[in-house]
């Protein structure tokens, strides 16, 4: 039988052989104890509100599953995007992590998950697209692109730099396994903007950031709980392993087809369906098997709900969606 480790590492293969499905997150070991998480999302506290390094409004109401930024346009930070430069401080990330004493406990937490044949994943919450709308908002993000492209670039170019010397930070004091990087591009049927307009603002940022992971032999794990097939091939140029939170609402099947198995596809079980307050046994059961049933073969798919983390919003249904995954394993891996 494989450990936890080495069937993740088959799954990922186009040609793989693992023994069995990856139960969701079990075999991945987030590390969120590190100074650097502490400083960019330390003061999130469900059910308050709060304000980010960076000057963002953070809402976390009770029963949801995370942290949203709540952006209006008395209190955003960036009203005017071509004075960005003299509005924006970059988060002193390099002076957060200066102190080794900081790393210890993640440092700890990493070494275990070696210890039992797991992956240690350190993660990057709010990626570069994110960044920008938790900054000016959501509606002048999509219309700067097309009215002010180049203090767009500008921008964007400034917040890849910060972003590649996170990555920089996390490597060199937990060398982890895997980093899992949140940035969610559309919504569940739609691209946010075409795919021409992303490939423009995001791709080479993305190269840069996925290229950097790499070069140090990490796994890339990409959270986008969204529709993003018309870039399917764009994800795997950039350089990503795991597209975690994929949504029904993509071909996963034409999907991994389509990028000859290099994707792995994590997520599949939808939760409007499973997370709900009247939940029941029988139909999160139903469709944690359908969800198998509709994306094992060929390989490359780990089934888990699509939030970009552990667990459920209703207590219970991820326990019954991780039994049921097993129970599968019975039907696949005979």
């Amino acid at each position: 039988m494989l450990t936890a480790k080495q069937n993740v590492l088959e799954t990922l293969k186009p040609d793989g052989k693992p023994d069995r499905l990856v139960n969701g997150f079990v075999p991945f070991v987030p590390i969120m104890s590190d100074p650097i998480y502490a400083l960019l999302r330390g003061n999130r506290v469900k059910g308050k509100t709060t304000k980010d390094v960076w000057g963002t409004e953070i809402a976390w109401p009770e029963g949801q599953h995370a942290a949203m930024p709540h952006v209006t346009n008395e209190n955003k930070v960036l009203k005017d995007i071509t004075k960005w430069r003299e509005i924006l401080k970059i988060p002193d990330v390099a002076g957060a992590g200066k102190d080794p004493a900081k790393w210890e406990t993640a440092k700890s937490a990493a070494a275990a998950a070696g210890q039992n044949d797991k992956l240690s994943m350190g993660f990057m919450g709010t990626g570069v697209f994110e960044q920008l709308h938790f900054l000016m908002g959501f509606e002048d993000t999509l219309a700067n692109l097309l009215e002010e492209p180049e203090a767009m670039h500008e921008l964007i170019a400034y917040i890849t730099e910060f972003k590649k010397t996170q990555i920089r930070l996390i490597i060199d004091n937990l060398h982890p396994d895997v980093i899992m990087f949140h940035d969610d591009w559309g919504s569940k049927y739609n691209l946010f903007m075409r795919p021409t307009v992303w490939r423009e603002f995001f791709k080479q940022p993305y190269k840069e950031i996925y290229g950097l992971m790499k070069k140090h032999g990490i796994i890339t794990m990409h959270h986008a709980d969204c529709y993003c097939q018309p870039i399917e091939p764009d994800m795997v140029e950039v350089g990503i392993d795991i597209w975690e939170g994929i949504l029904p609402s993509n071909d996963i099947q034409q999907i991994k087809k389509d990028t000859g198995y290099k994707l792995t596809l994590m997520g599949g079980i939808d939760a409007s369906i499973v997370d709900t307050p009247d939940w029941t046994e029988d139909v999160v059961r139903a469709e944690v098997a359908r969800a198998c049933r509709d994306y094992s073969e060929g390989g490359c798919f780990i089934p888990c709900l699509t939030y970009g983390g552990e667990g459920s919003i209703h207590p219970g249904v991820n326990d019954i969606i991780m039994d049921e995954i097993r129970k599968q394993n019975k039907i696949y891996f005979k």
